[in-house]
């Protein structure tokens, strides 16, 4: 996972998944929210445990 961008609003982060880029944006609320390119391709993602680890260390929820 890479930080690509960042404001005082958001961190834009990138993680390169098996089929796909995901794309992670983190507000300073601390809501997070993920993109794809294809919806099939963040439903998969979003079924492994790097998902709920990137959740988890984002959220500060280790």
């Amino acid at each position: 996972m890479t930080l690509i961008a960042e404001n005082q609003e958001v961190k834009i982060y990138r993680y390169n998944a098996e089929d796909g880029q995901i794309t992670i944006y983190q507000f300073k609320s601390g809501e997070l929210t993920f993109g794809a390119d294809k919806a099939s391709i963040l439903n998969r993602f979003e079924k492994t445990q790097v998902y709920e680890a990137i959740c988890r260390v984002l959220t500060h929820k280790i």
